[in-house]
């Protein structure tokens, strides 16, 4: 039941306005279904982009290796106005674009880059970010699942 009203929730907050970097559509509840969720928020105009962007490949990996099924980085700025290529990743973390700030607003992000851990019912068990050692902390945390 929580996860329906999430759904519909981030469904009627997104307009269908969420997109991956190759422009197919996202639905953040269909990931959440599978289970808990990390979110990466981050894009390439942030100060510290670069340091952030070079700990994403640890962020994939923890999430495969602790069992976490959806892992998403967030960003608002089209592919084209990006300051800096995307990070090369080697997995299935999806970039997504949310160029209206829907999932900033509804998961009350207020500095970036930052990481949550988004449990399967859409309530936030731990957030981090800008810094690298909050980051590393966080996927320390990816293992108490």
């Amino acid at each position: 039941m929580m996860v329906a009203a999430l759904s519909v929730a981030l469904a009627a907050a997104s307009g269908g306005d969420l997109r991956t970097a190759g422009g197919a559509p996202v639905s953040l509840p269909e990931i959440l279904a599978r289970g808990p969720v990390v979110l990466v928020f981050w894009n390439s105009w942030l100060p510290h982009a670069d340091e952030f962007a070079a700990l994403l490949p640890d962020i994939e990996a923890a999430a495969g290796r602790y069992g976490w099924p959806g892992a998403v980085i967030v960003f608002q700025e089209r592919r084209a106005d990006a300051q800096q290529p995307l990070p090369a990743l080697k997995g299935p973390l999806p970039f997504v674009f949310d160029r209206r700030g829907e999932l900033l607003r509804r998961f009350q992000v207020t500095r970036a880059p930052a990481v949550l851990l988004v449990e399967k019912n859409g309530s936030v068990r731990a957030r981090c970010g800008p810094e690298t050692a909050e980051v590393r902390a966080i996927i320390r945390e990816m293992a108490r699942r």
